[in-house]
């Protein structure tokens, strides 16, 4: 039996590593593409939202990224700046109601930079079985789930330093 349970617990462990190297070279790609949109990831991470998602009020879009509203104030300014973003009022009655949505400059960039991946990725989807595809969703849509569970949950708890991050500092200093 413990012969049966050894290759299972490598294969875990494979599936586990692979998620976790995916996760590294996404973030590496997040950093490659805030650089050649000019902005920093936050701001990046921004437009992104707002091009899935569509246009939405700064509230909304200060929920999606776990921010204040007043900081996702600053991030709107500059992505304005930067020609990325812009607000438009909502309704006419209520000048308060104002969208901020994604420009066509913010499109073609994202183009340029991540077209290619965007087409290659759905190459590869479009390679798989329906079945497999299906499995594949499942897999993905709870490890969606575990992710967003688990920052939640840290979320939800205060914020502590510990010694290292300490020590960290001072050294950096």
């Amino acid at each position: 039996m413990s012969s049966d349970i050894r290759p299972r617990r490598a294969l875990v462990a494979r599936v586990v590593a692979a998620i976790r190297a995916n996760a590294d070279q996404s973030d590496r790609l997040d950093q490659l593409g805030a650089m050649r949109f000019g902005l920093n990831r936050t701001d990046t991470r921004s437009v992104e939202i707002l091009r899935r998602l569509g246009p939405m009020t700064a509230n909304k879009l200060a929920e999606h990224l776990g921010m204040t509203t007043g900081g996702v104030t600053t991030v709107i300014d500059r992505l304005e700046q930067a020609g990325y973003a812009r607000r438009r009022r909502n309704h006419e009655d209520d000048r308060r109601l104002v969208l901020v949505e994604a420009t066509k400059l913010a499109a073609q960039r994202e183009n340029e930079i991540f077209g290619e991946l965007i087409e290659g990725t759905a190459n590869l989807v479009n390679s798989f079985e329906d079945g497999e595809l299906l499995l594949i969703e499942r897999f993905l849509n709870r490890v969606g789930e575990l992710v967003a569970g688990h920052a939640d949950h840290l979320a939800a708890q205060p914020a502590r330093r510990t010694g290292s991050t300490r020590v960290m500092s001072r050294r950096s200093r």
